[in-house]
């Protein structure tokens, strides 16, 4: 497989000295029905460093560490890198990078075929499923964190995802588990 495009805008990431935890991951693993959904249409999900994607569109790995995310007061939990919605059949593509986690969901800067369409609300939470997991002991892993954080499809997101694949995605559905760890023990 080819590496994936890269965007072709990237903006500079606001400056923080606040980093989201010294090492750690997080797997962002996509529902069973978009799996489906994306292998029946055969679009291809492609890693965006230092995101990469998981085998058989499985979802995307994003590393944790102290040059790869942050947390920026206004802005909220910062993740470089993304990946891209490759579809094959038609050619489009639709790239989602420069992550970040705020109150109301996930917003990151999105391209469409090349062409930016700036920052977007694109997946959602439901704050009564997150904020009980978030100080998750991990003991084996060395760190704290949540093992089941459900988000959802925004609007935006399920919009965009139909016109350029005529997947059936819709606003609300359930898109992927968010299963983070921050270790602070080596």
């Amino acid at each position: 497989m080819s590496p994936a495009p890269r965007p072709s805008s990237r903006p500079a990431p606001r400056v923080s000295s606040s980093y989201f935890g010294p090492k750690g991951h997080a797997n962002f693993d996509f529902g069973h029905d978009i799996v489906r959904l994306l292998d029946e249409r055969g679009v291809q999900v492609e890693g965006i460093a230092p995101i990469e994607a998981k085998p058989g569109n499985k979802g995307i790995y994003m590393p944790i560490g102290w040059k790869q995310d942050h947390i920026d007061p206004c802005n909220g939990v910062y993740y470089p890198g993304g990946f891209v919605l490759n579809d094959v059949k038609s050619g489009h593509t639709a790239a989602i990078h420069d992550i970040y986690l705020r109150p109301d969901g996930a917003h990151a800067q999105v391209e469409v075929d090349g062409v930016p369409q700036g920052e977007q609300l694109v997946a959602t939470y439901r704050l009564h499923e997150f904020v009980p997991n978030v100080p998750t002991p991990r003991p084996l892993e060395g760190g704290i964190g949540p093992k089941h954080w459900p988000f959802y499809t925004s609007a935006y997101l399920s919009r965009t995802v139909r016109d350029l694949t005529g997947i059936p995605l819709n606003e609300g559905d359930y898109l992927a588990n968010l299963d983070a760890v921050v270790q602070y023990v080596p």
